[in-house]
């Protein structure tokens, strides 16, 4: 029995035993957690012992103390300017602007704060650890600064060349174009702004030119520098002369071909200054004309040139420039004029088709300006198809030309001013062309009706704003004779007639009466009155005795006030 019972004693300590054991293990655990825990909670106010940050000690600071470490010795450096190189551009991005930065207090919270994570523990105390600050990127800022930094940065190709300027060379050296590839260099700063190498190298496409440095180089070598080096010596004959560069540079040029600088001579450009420095070194030829010899036209024939070919002057230039000697020869060649003595003949310029005069006033300023404008006006040819204007034929009216003050109608008065007068040229030549059939360009009757003219069939003349322009229709030349004589002033036209022209007028219609004005000024001219009116002139082209076509032209008079001088 007793046995029984110590066998029983024994299996009863034995399971009460296996009972508690879970018991003190979970007490050991909870016990041990809380020394973790707390160890955790009373290293948490401060940054680990030996902890750098990007080099920096902070270990064992307060977390205002690093703070404020950091903030001295780190953050400046992510303020500086980020140096960077495109191709052989440098420049430089502005992180704070870029979107760039570094966060120190969220770099020292994650070191001090409380932390259950062993490493976070272990860093607290095993006494050494190098720890990164932590970087932030705006992806939109960064984005636009980049974009800026293209604006800046990028370059369109520029082509070699060589031009010349006032008898020198100019050479335009050759440069790459280049393009920022934006996205690539955002991403390459977005990862290496903090750790990478400066300056940092940006990948930008690059676009070569076609002439590159050295297609100019051995342009300039070959060509444009011998080119320029001194005069060139053209030949012609038993006749040289000498040009100066500063005469050959406008006709030379260097062309971009397939990368190539190919050098040109411009033979029209060179022969134009060729003559400019020697007249004589051709003669051009002269055309056949029909000029007035005692008041009958004769043709004057064509005469022959001696001249040289511009295409030939190019090739001798072109050959001549580079070399040492620098002379350019050239064969003379006839220069056939462009109108020929048979062309001028078959003219017709044969016989008067038309003629008119009117009467001047007695007035020798007056009278005088009238000759001067007939003598420029005598001797015009027109040939078929041509225009005739009255104010290119003329030109300003200056005293330089021996034009005098007369009378002129200016706002509905008479005046005075340089070339008064030449208006009854205008009215004559308008009458004589009316009678010739030719075609009426343009002309504008005067403002007020002039008793000496015929109404309606008249013209004035301003220069710069009133012109009198017919064309010449007809197959054959008109030679136009103009001279003053006997009082009068008057216009021939010389050729083959094709119209007999019939005039007509309408009676005068719209009546209107003039007023008196009295006029208290110092350079006041008396004027007497003239009633205005309206008119047709019809002007009928016959031929072979049958009416063709008939034109009609309506004018409308201002009345002219009676002038006082008070």
């Amino acid at each position: 029995m007793s046995v029984d019972i110590l066998e029983q004693q024994r299996d009863g300590g034995s399971g009460s035993v296996r009972r508690r054991w879970p018991w003190i293990v979970a007490a050991v655990v909870l016990l041990l957690a809380g020394a973790y825990a707390g160890t955790a909670w009373a290293v948490s106010g401060r940054v680990p012992s030996g902890v750098s940050v990007e080099g920096v000690d902070v270990g064992g600071s307060s977390r205002d103390a690093a703070v404020a470490e950091l903030e001295g010795q780190v953050a400046p450096r992510a303020a500086e300017p980020l140096p960077v190189t495109v191709g052989p551009v440098q420049d430089a991005l502005d992180p704070a602007a870029s979107g760039l930065s570094v966060d120190v207090p969220g770099t020292v919270d994650a070191l001090v704060g409380f932390s259950l994570d062993p490493g976070d523990l272990l860093r607290h105390v095993s006494g050494s650890s190098e720890v990164e600050i932590d970087l932030e990127v705006d992806p939109g800022a960064l984005d636009a600064a980049v974009a800026d930094l293209a604006s800046r940065v990028d370059a369109e190709k520029v082509e070699g060349a060589v031009t010349f300027d006032a008898g020198a060379a100019v050479v335009t050296d050759a440069a790459q174009g280049r393009t920022l590839d934006v996205d690539a260099a955002v991403d390459l700063i977005e990862q290496q702004w903090w750790t990478g190498e400066r300056p940092f190298l940006l990948p930008a496409d690059v676009v070569e030119p076609d002439v590159d440095q050295a297609d100019v180089d051995q342009a300039a070598a070959t060509f444009a520098e011998p080119a320029t080096a001194g005069p060139l010596v053209v030949a012609a004959g038993d006749r040289t002369t000498e040009l100066d560069p500063a005469v050959v540079t406008p006709a030379l040029r260097l062309d971009a071909v397939d990368g190539a600088l190919v050098p040109v001579v411009d033979g029209e450009v060179l022969k134009a200054g060729l003559l400019e420095a020697d007249a004589d070194f051709v003669a051009e030829p002269r055309n056949a004309n029909v000029r007035l010899e005692g008041g009958r036209p004769v043709v004057v024939p064509a005469v022959n040139g001696v001249t040289i070919d511009p295409a030939a002057l190019s090739a001798a230039a072109l050959a001549a420039l580079p070399t040492p000697e620098r002379l350019a020869t050239v064969e003379t060649v006839v220069a056939e004029p462009e109108v020929t003595t048979a062309d001028a003949e078959a003219l017709g310029v044969d016989e008067i088709v038309s003629e008119f005069a009117t009467t001047h006033t007695d007035n020798p300023g007056r009278t005088e300006n009238l000759r001067i404008a007939a003598a420029a006006v005598s001797g015009t040819l027109l040939l078929p198809g041509e225009t005739f204007s009255l104010n290119e034929t003329l030109g300003r009216r200056t005293a330089a030309k021996g034009y005098n003050e007369a009378g002129v109608i200016v706002g509905g008065r008479l005046t005075e001013a340089l070339g008064g007068g030449v208006s009854q040229m205008s009215t004559t030549l308008f009458n004589a062309m009316f009678f010739a059939g030719l075609e009426d360009v343009v002309h504008q009757p005067h403002s007020f009706y002039i008793s000496r003219y015929p109404e309606g069939r008249e013209a004035t003349l301003n220069f710069g704003s009133i012109d009198l322009k017919f064309r010449n229709d007809s197959p054959h030349g008109v030679l136009i004779d103009a001279f003053v004589s006997d009082g009068q002033v008057h216009a021939r036209m010389w050729s083959t007639r094709v119209w007999d022209i019939q005039a007509g007028k309408s009676e005068r219609r719209n009546i209107r009466q003039p007023e008196t004005i009295t006029d208290t000024s110092e350079d006041c001219n008396p004027q007497s009155p003239t009633e205005g009116f309206d008119v047709t002139v019809t002007r009928t082209f016959v031929r072979d005795g049958a009416t063709q076509r008939t034109e009609e032209f309506d004018t409308r008079y201002n009345p002219a006030n009676r002038i006082i001088c008070g």
